[in-house]
């Protein structure tokens, strides 16, 4: 009996040990349990009912062109912004910027009027200047 259970943990370590292979040949499957879409043990449980060279395992093999595509998007998207970057006439938003300056510059002197005085509150117990 006891030679059935050892023999029994040397078949599961060995499968266990040609699963770590597999994964590390597959490395696109360590995307899934990071994005939380698998865990490992589901995994195992495939790798176990169905083997490595499975049609299965093409459903996960599309991942590595999904982070490709998701890659190319992050990049034509950094050259979109380049090159609106570089379309700016640069003199224009300075213009813009100075005029915006002196329309608030202008708008400080509407408010204050020339009174430095500052506003105090007064005090909650007086109601007619006691």
């Amino acid at each position: 009996m006891t030679y059935f259970f050892a023999y029994n943990n040397m078949v599961k370590d060995m499968k266990l040990d040609d699963f770590k292979k597999f994964v590390r040949k597959n490395p696109h499957l360590i995307n899934y349990v990071k994005n939380n879409k698998m865990t490992w043990q589901k995994f195992y449980e495939i790798y176990d009912l169905y083997g490595p060279d499975d049609n299965i395992w093409n459903d996960f093999k599309d991942s590595n062109s999904e982070s490709n595509n998701v890659d190319n998007n992050i990049i034509n998207t950094i050259k979109g912004i380049a090159s609106l970057v570089k379309g700016i006439d640069l003199k224009s938003v300075q213009k813009a910027l100075s005029s915006l300056d002196k329309a608030i510059d202008a708008f400080k002197g509407f408010s204050n009027n020339g009174n430095n005085e500052v506003y105090e509150e007064r005090p909650k117990n007086k109601y007619f200047e006691d």
